[in-house]
């Protein structure tokens, strides 16, 4: 990574630039400091500002990537054991045991096998873990020419890179016949959405992740034996994935237990293998949301249910009480919402309105940007400093990130976030 330069007659900066930030977009960090711009005990009570211009970023176990405008892509995270470490970050083996401040991710391995430059990407998804500290991670950046890379643990194929073996730099996925637009990661699997809106599948289906039936225990290609045609949005948790088509039809695969593809299922272990259609969703939806054992449903008026998990009050309904089959669904407790927040690792969501966001769920590390600790079954208010227009929230189940713009008068920006450590 190139080191940053300065003008001979510049003084180099001490103390954070305070600038004004009413107008100002870029994005927010918040929670466990060590899974992105600090170390191991560090928390964020409430959002840091930082005013780089960031298109994508994503939140996973202890570590985050960033996207900015010119496609540059940027990862920074907590490693526990070198040893244990399968190449999540995508930045070589040239890691530290303990807090990564953030690199650059600047080469990619190529289909053909060979180191290249890193191509300007547009989308990144971070990993997943079994716990907070596990290695056992893998992740997924796309370009913008539609080309997917992964990187990370390989145990089931999850890295549809046609074998077992672990990466520790980004290697593009062949195979796929048309241009990636989305995507999403669980803990041993990943789904690939495509421009025909049809969606490939590699790693575990142990629980029916991939949606590919009872007969395929995981694959190590791409595979869109799952049926799904027309998506145009999809989700996933620990071992489950909820899907939209552009008929307004909810499908969801995978994992069950907790009711959390709003139905529940009979026999053991509770799982879907392939794809059903999620018949308690009612209305015109807008989005599709999952966090690690939860889903989440945007409706067009504004509203939103969930459905799973709840025992940290992250289904926002006012309570710490799971779904069931006597009531499979809940209605968040919020109304005239424009987008859900969460990720895969997550315990917490988030509910973006217009000029300000609120959370529910896990909180024992300042996960909810409220300046105190303590999970919440009602959506409370994040403390921005100020009225914000939020475009997306990505969480972890320790840290969470944003992008947007304040309204008016905000908190001051804090020093460059890509100054840190070069």
């Amino acid at each position: 990574t190139q080191e940053p330069t300065q003008e001979p007659t510049q003084e180099p900066t001490q103390e954070p630039t305070l600038n004004p930030t009413a107008g100002k977009s870029g994005w927010w960090f918040w929670g466990a400091g060590e899974g992105g711009p600090g170390e191991l005990g560090q928390n964020e009570q409430v959002p840091l500002f930082y005013d780089n211009e960031v298109v994508d970023l994503s939140a996973g176990s202890r570590h985050s990537f960033l996207i900015l405008n010119n496609g540059d892509a940027f990862t920074a995270g907590f490693i526990e054991s070198d040893f244990s470490y399968k190449g999540h970050l995508g930045i070589g083996i040239d890691i530290d045991e303990g807090s990564n401040l953030v690199k650059q991710i600047d080469k990619v391995i190529d289909e053909g096998g060979k180191m290249a430059n890193a191509p300007p990407f547009m989308k990144a998804y971070a990993g997943l873990g079994v716990a907070s500290d596990s290695g056992e991670m893998h992740s997924m950046l796309i370009d913008r020419s539609g080309n997917v890379y992964t990187s990370g643990s390989n145990s089931k194929g999850q890295l549809c890179l046609g074998d077992d073996k672990d990466r520790f730099e980004f290697s593009q996925v062949g195979g796929l016949p048309k241009p990636a637009v989305a995507g999403t990661i669980g803990f041993e699997f990943t789904l690939i959405l495509l421009d025909d809106g049809t969606v490939w599948g590699c790693g575990s289906n142990a629980f029916g992740e991939l949606g590919l039936g009872s007969k395929i225990d995981f694959t190590n290609v791409p595979n869109k034996g799952n049926g799904l045609k027309d998506i145009i949005e999809l989700a996933s948790g620990y071992n489950f994935a909820i899907f939209l088509d552009s008929k307004n039809v909810v499908y969801g695969t995978g994992g069950n237990i907790y009711g959390q593809q709003c139905f529940f299922t009979e026999g053991e272990p509770a799982r879907v293998p392939t794809p059903n259609i999620l018949k308690e969703v009612k209305g015109t939806v807008e989005q599709v949301a999952a966090n690690r054992e939860s889903s989440y449903f945007l409706f067009d008026d504004g509203t939103a249910v969930s459905c799973g998990r709840n025992d940290e009050g992250q289904l926002g309904d006012g309570s710490f009480v799971n779904t069931s089959e006597d009531k499979p669904i809940f209605a968040v407790k919020q109304k005239g919402i424009r987008k859900i927040g969460t990720g895969p690792s997550a315990q917490s969501v988030f509910f973006i309105k217009d000029d300000s966001v609120y959370g529910a769920g896990l909180n024992d590390r300042f996960q909810l940007g409220i300046d105190e600790i303590g999970s919440r079954e009602f959506p409370v208010e994040v403390k921005f400093g100020g009225d914000v227009a939020v475009d997306l929230i990505s969480a972890s189940g320790t840290h969470s990130l944003a992008i947007g713009e304040y309204l008016g008068e905000g908190v001051d920006s804090e020093p460059s976030f890509l100054e840190i450590d070069p």
